[in-house]
């Protein structure tokens, strides 16, 4: 079974993805419970030494990763008074050659010359009792120094985008004289930091993190930003044509230069741009060579990835450059200029302490605008821009209109008849899609993009007023009326003009008094700004001809520049061989609203899904709102349960997805698809639970408290004490009964349990995925 943690999200399955490494971004986090630490620096540089070892966990699995191929990097952390950083480690990235697998046991690291930040040894083990790390490391590349006493001490752990973490705090077995000793950690029950500098990840609040201690170079180790006094370019591409282009002798006449440029490809300043984004590889046209947003797909990454890691190029040719391959910095400002977009003329975010140059500041990024897929081919479906302002983070919704009755895009093959979304679709009928490509701004944290298919038209004031909107808001037509019923006949919809701009979490709300999750049908999503997903051979998807499209957009702006977000839907019409298999949706409800969680506790909760006898599933994903904190799903064969708060997790062998941070959960892509004949029940019953934490430590979810204007409250006899000696106490409205001392008039009764329901101060525990039916 081959399991591919993907960045792509089925259209039928509204879910979203991992985003890149960039501020606002989250990657998957996991904490781990502690078994020992010791840490000495106390005998100067060339003897220090580490030794760490996790407790086993069954969340915890390195059956998906490979760390001969994927990165792998340590962080240690430690925390003086009041929380404050007092110290770091560089960011340690472990040497791919150095691991080796151990079967079914994991994998080890080993290194006699401690290279590494000092790293002697690493291990993923693996058992059926769960997985654990453990690593020693010593020697004076073991670049740290303890001082006096710590409030705490963190361990990081990277593989490819999974963080691992644990927290050991002051009360130690020995922790002085630069020393560090301590046992039985618990597990943090708020999680990894959201936040952490010294990861190698430019983060909300960041100006740059590079993840190194250099202070000579443009970012600081406090993650700001310090003046620079190397060469200084005018933007990252600029820097990237003189740095990597020329610097790595990309541009000479035996390869890339002006004179019978190798493959066509003109890489000297004057023509690299224009012969690199948008342009198809002479070697492997179906690929372009740089394809704004996604490095994935970009033929010159593909060769420059091969070259730096010494791997074969998956799109054809030969690992670049030929004279040398690019350091990993410099790859990774090569990804980053991709994933923003590929701009000529601006800044991207941490790619001047990649570059080890100067540039300005970083500027907000706008992908550039797609072609339609054209007629008879697909449509393409926009979202107007939103204005996205200076240092902030914003999450909307907007409607637009679409009637592709008035148009001669879609072809008689690609049409049938359908009752979906019916009052806005009077024609009757539907078409059949086999591919979709998202492109969005790069500021984005997510999209969610859903049909309406409720009873109420375009003229339900939930929905207005429809106005005219644009990226350049000087324009004067700007908020000036439309209609979007009068849609342009070459693209089906009314050219910039959309409902009115409604801050809402998740569109809940928004719109007409019919307009949740009942009336809606998820038409696409993503986090990433590009994803291009085609169906498997004969699989199809079904839209209405004509619709109200609902765009939940989330966006972080850290640039000191305001600017706007934008996205655009491009659908890919099924052909008569891709009319077979209709996708089909794992959506289980059964126990959505099953929460009741205490204020201040955790709990979790586990139900079984059976995937239908001759089905092949390609998709695996999961929902929950802002307390659910860790989602797991086990493969078959699994019992039966008799309810989700008495279901036991699955087998720890058979975990096959773990999802820690519910705005962006992990999608699991099967690749080929995994066939269900007709098998028993229980070798088609997929185990899943959530663990919900409802405020119980520091840095957990706020606690849901009754007077929040924001979602939904409780009633007075379920209500509790939010702090005080009668903290999590049942008070029945008695503020009395939770003052600090008696009389003390401080109490608080507002504390709500978490149970199920819609809003974002509610809980869901819902499975998603896709599948198709054999024919």
């Amino acid at each position: 079974m081959n399991r591919i943690i993907a960045t792509l999200v089925v259209s039928l399955v509204a879910t979203l993805a991992l985003a890149p490494r960039d501020a606002g971004a989250h990657e998957e986090a996991i904490g781990l419970g502690g078994k020992s630490i010791k840490i000495d620096t106390s005998k100067g540089l060339e003897k220090n030494k580490l030794v760490f070892k996790s407790e086993k966990q069954t969340d915890v699995s390195f059956a998906f990763h490979d760390p001969v191929t994927e990165p792998t990097a340590l962080l240690i952390r430690w925390m003086g008074a009041n929380g404050q950083n007092a110290g770091r480690t560089p960011l340690i990235q472990l040497n791919n050659s150095m691991w080796s697998s151990r079967g079914t046991k994991g994998f080890k690291y080993s290194d006699k010359s401690y290279s590494a930040g000092g790293v002697k040894t690493a291990q993923l083990k693996a058992s059926s009792a769960g997985g654990n790390i453990k690593i020693i490391a010593r020697g004076d590349n073991l670049a740290m120094q303890l001082v006096g006493a710590q409030d705490s001490l963190w361990v990081h752990f990277m593989i490819d985008d999974e963080w691992y973490c644990t927290e050991f705090v002051g009360e130690s077995k020995k922790n002085d004289g630069g020393l560090f000793q301590a046992k039985g950690a618990p597990r943090p029950v708020s999680g990894c930091p959201s936040q952490i500098c010294g990861n190698g990840i430019t983060e909300l609040g960041e100006s740059c993190d590079d993840g190194n201690l250099n202070e000579n170079d443009d970012c600081a180790n406090d993650c700001t930003i310090l003046s620079c006094d190397t060469t200084e370019y005018a933007s990252t591409f600029e820097a990237i044509q003189q740095i990597i282009f020329e610097g790595y002798g990309c541009t000479n006449s035996l390869c890339h230069g002006a004179v019978a440029p190798q493959n066509g490809l003109d890489l000297t300043a004057a023509n690299s741009y224009a012969n690199l984004v948008g342009v198809p590889s002479q070697g492997n046209p179906l690929y372009e060579r740089v394809k704004p947003g996604d490095q994935d797909t970009s033929v010159l990454y593909d060769r420059l990835h091969a070259g730096t890691f010494a791997g074969i190029p998956a799109f054809g040719g030969s690992p670049m450059p030929t004279g040398g391959a690019l350091t990993p910095a410099h790859l990774e400002a090569v990804e980053r200029w991709i994933n923003g977009g590929a701009p000529e003329d601006l800044v991207v975010a941490g790619t001047a302490s990649l570059l080890a140059t100067c540039l300005p500041d970083p500027d907000p990024l706008t992908i550039p605008i797609p072609d339609p897929p054209g007629a008879g081919v697909g449509v393409q479906f926009r979202m107007t821009p939103w204005p996205l302002f200076s240092q902030t983070e914003n999450e909307i919704c907007m409607a637009t209109y679409y009637d592709l009755t008035q148009t001669d895009l879609v072809p008689e093959e690609a049409k049938i008849s359908c009752t979906l979304g019916i009052e806005n679709n009077p024609s009757g009928e539907c078409f059949l899609y086999h591919r979709q490509a998202l492109s969005q701004d790069p500021q984005s944290h997510h999209s969610i993009i859903d049909l309406y298919t409720g009873q109420y038209d375009t003229t339900d004031p939930g929905w207005g007023p429809w106005t005219l909107k644009f990226q350049d808001q000087s324009n004067p037509l700007e908020g000036q009326s439309c209609d979007p019923t009068v849609v342009d006949p070459a693209t089906g919809y009314a050219p910039d003009c959309s409902g009115r701009i409604v801050k809402s979490i998740a569109c809940i709300g928004y719109g007409p008094p019919d307009n949740n999750a009942q009336n809606t049908s998820p038409l696409s999503g993503s986090q990433q700004a590009y994803y291009d997903q085609e169906f498997a051979d004969g699989v199809y998807a079904v839209a209405p001809m004509a619709g109200i499209i609902q765009w939940n957009s989330h966006a972080f702006n850290t640039t000191t520049a305001d600017t706007t977000m934008s996205q655009y839907l491009n659908l890919d019409f099924a052909g008569v061989d891709d009319q077979v298999a209709l996708v089909q949706r794992v959506f289980n409800i059964n126990q959505i609203f099953t929460q009741n969680v205490p204020p201040f506790e955790q709990r979790e909760y586990c139900w079984n899904h059976t995937i239908p006898s001759n089905s092949n599933l390609f998709d695996l994903s999961s929902h929950t709102h802002r307390f659910g904190v860790e989602f797991r799903i086990y493969e078959p064969p699994n019992g039966t349960c008799s309810s989700a708060a008495s279901c036991p997790p699955g087998a720890a062998n058979r975990l096959i997805y773990v999802s820690t941070e519910y705005s962006d959960p992990e999608r699991l892509v099967f690749d080929p698809p995994v066939h269900f004949g007709n098998l028993s029940a229980n070798d088609r019953r997929f185990r899943y639970c959530s663990r919900y934490d409802h405020g119980s430590g520091p840095g957990s979810p706020a606690v849901k408290q009754a007077s929040d204007p924001v979602g939904s409250s409780c009633a007075v006899g379920v209500r509790a004490c939010m702090a005080g000696p009668n903290k999590g106490q049942l008070c029945g409205g008695s503020d009395s009964f939770c003052d600090s001392t008696p009389g003390a008039g401080d109490g608080l009764c507002d504390a709500c349990p978490v149970v199920g329901g819609f809003t974002t101060a509610d809980e869901m525990f819902i499975l998603l995925g896709g599948y198709y039916l054999d024919p």
